[in-house]
């Protein structure tokens, strides 16, 4: 690895800062990260000058195009290459930007980079993970997606994208969405006056819209669509608008349809999505992975499995995992621990899981989790709840948190206590210009004088760039290096070499222990007979041998838990040959890695 002067002024030209030599590293930690959505073409600059800046530690590569085919899908491989082969060591994995909205995510995963990398050598929990674990982060699962999201613009053919509509039958695919129209960077709503239209203003709160009920019959009414004009020319606005759901987190393989097909994920049939299969093709060239965390938005909440079925069917000691772990997570990110099923999904009481309507199939972690034994989760990142806290309840049911609430953020007495918050804090600067916009005449080419206003994009799905969104990404970090530190890692501890018996014959005893928190194998992985059992192994040379098996196997190392104690783990072999013959002696687990210890015979 490159000096830290010379590494941070790789970093600090990629990234556009030019400091001076004493406060580099305190200054690259503090400062030079922007806490702002960051494009394709600034990430990936951002994700090359690491990778440049440490050599010895990070390398980056491309796990296949995008679905477009116009963009890289990056993964940052981050360890110390000077402790070891990353395939001998236990690994991590991370995602984010899955959704093409939930752009978040990929911010957090950017970040997450930068964080590992440049706190290496000052921080030790840190180091202690680049040293001794490898770390995996696909930035973002949908670029594309993610670049509409933050510049409104599709920058691919949306005739060519896998899954393109033509949504007005006119033969052309995607050329006609929302537009920004008065150039201020936002696609904000725009309610045009119609005796006719489906929505009408909310009664405790008049800037906010709700969908027009039978019983309404006092006006104003109104159409409601996102700002655009009419871009096919066909008399229509936004009719056609351009396909980015190129991942939905419903066509991996588990649970993808109920036993009698009702009920599906998405797709023809499971991995159809390109973006997801380029995942699992990834993931699964790594068996050495043993954790995985998918980073989405919103509600504020770490989400484990199941998505398909019930909590009375999960592995007792991977459920009281998962809840230790987790809990962990809950003190660094204030995010409470929810199961998919059973607490965030609606179930029809008497239905049996497998046709529950409101069932997710072919979700990522159940997947992860169910088919590859893999401590799996996602977290959704950002949440309303401090916001309408601050304001007051009202009469929104309390019994469960905000995201338990059926419709949760688009209930128009929870935006309602948002906006007032925003109203309380209205020239914050940490808002970063974000939050609502007040409704203002506009002259439609098309509609004629109409209102355009709204919330912005960066707010309710995602947290204004700035101190929120410094907030997410910090606490996601420092909870990355706490659960990576809680692989499995296993290690010889001692190894005996006594003469036995006649001249020449030796009696060698090693004992090997996992060091690390969890199991070399969650339990799931072991029920399903996807476990490698753990080989604790000889290797003889300089004319000594054995007639002894050379390998021996267990089915499972045990973690510690941080209990303070370690399970260990021993095998002999009756070995014939000279003094001085060399002696190797070699544990190997496919999640906690792989230690060696060599000796002489003496």
């Amino acid at each position: 690895m490159r000096n830290s002067a010379a590494a941070l002024a790789l970093l600090g030209a990629a990234i556009g800062f030019s400091g001076s030599a004493p406060n580099q590293m305190a200054r690259a930690q503090e400062a030079d990260f922007e806490f702002r959505y960051h494009t394709y073409a600034e990430s990936t600059a951002l994700l090359r000058g690491l990778a440049n800046a440490f050599p010895g530690l990070a390398r980056l590569y491309s796990i296949g195009k995008s679905a477009s085919g116009t963009k890289e899908i990056w993964c940052m491989e981050i360890g110390n290459q000077a402790t070891g082969e990353p395939s001998a060591k236990p690994a991590v994995y991370f995602d984010g930007n899955q959704h093409a909205s939930e752009v978040t995510g990929g911010e957090v995963t950017l970040h997450l980079a930068y964080y590992l990398l440049t706190r290496y050598g000052s921080d030790p929990d840190v180091t202690k993970l680049v040293d001794t674990r490898v770390t995996y982060i696909v930035q973002r699962g949908d670029p594309d997606g993610a670049e509409a999201t933050m510049t409104g613009r599709v920058d691919w053919d949306p005739a060519k994208a896998p899954g393109a509509r033509d949504n007005d039958g006119d033969g052309r695919f995607g050329e006609d969405g929302p537009d920004d129209m008065d150039g201020d960077g936002q696609i904000l709503q725009i309610r045009i006056p119609d005796p006719e239209g489906g929505w009408t203003v909310y009664g405790p709160e008049p800037r906010l819209m709700v969908r027009r009920e039978d019983s309404d019959t006092q006006g104003p009414f109104y159409r409601v669509i996102s700002e655009g004009v009419d871009d096919d020319g066909d008399g229509e606005t936004n009719e056609d608008p351009p396909n980015t759901g190129f991942i939905s987190n419903r066509n991996y393989p588990a649970y993808w349809a109920s036993t009698d097909a009702r009920f599906r994920g998405q797709g023809d049939y499971p991995l159809q999505e390109h973006n997801a299969r380029v995942l699992v093709d990834f993931i699964l060239s790594k068996p050495h992975i043993s954790q995985i965390e998918s980073w989405h938005t919103t509600s504020g909440i770490h989400l484990r499995p199941y998505a398909a079925r019930p909590d009375t069917d999960f592995p007792p000691q991977d459920l009281q995992d998962y809840s230790a772990i987790l809990a962990k997570g809950t003190a660094i990110t204030t995010y409470p621990v929810a199961s998919v099923y059973n607490d965030f999904t609606t179930i029809l009481p008497g239905v049996p899981f497998d046709q529950q309507p409101g069932v997710r199939h072919g979700v990522f972690i159940d997947w992860s989790y169910v088919h590859q034994g893999l401590f799996s989760v996602t977290t959704e990142l950002w949440t309303m709840e401090p916001f309408v806290n601050e304001m007051g309840w009202g009469d929104i049911p309390r019994d469960k948190p905000l995201f338990a609430l059926p419709g949760r953020y688009t209930r128009p007495d929870v935006l309602a206590a948002v906006l007032k918050w925003l109203d309380a804090h209205e020239g914050d600067p940490s808002l970063s210009g974000e939050g609502f916009r007040e409704w203002r005449s506009y002259q439609h080419p098309v509609f004629g004088e109409v209102e355009m206003g709204g919330f912005t994009r960066y707010w309710l799905r995602n947290p204004p760039p700035g101190p929120f969104l410094e907030e997410v990404v910090e606490d996601q970090a420092r909870f990355a290096v706490v659960r990576g530190l809680l692989t499995p890692l296993v290690k010889i501890q001692e190894v005996s070499v006594e003469p036995e018996g006649s001249p020449g014959q030796w009696k060698i005893t090693a004992t090997a222990a996992n060091q690390g928190y969890l199991d070399t194998s969650l339990e799931q992985a072991r029920r399903t007979n996807i476990a490698r059992p753990d080989q604790l192994s000889i290797e003889l040379s300089g004319g000594a041998s054995t007639e002894d098996p050379a390998q021996i196997e267990f089915d499972f190392m045990r973690g510690t838990r941080e209990s303070g104690f370690l399970s260990l783990y021993r095998a002999a072999w009756t070995v014939e040959g000279p003094e001085g013959a060399k002696v190797m002696i070699t544990i190997r687990s496919e999640k906690g890695g792989t230690d060696t210890f060599e000796t002489v015979l003496k």
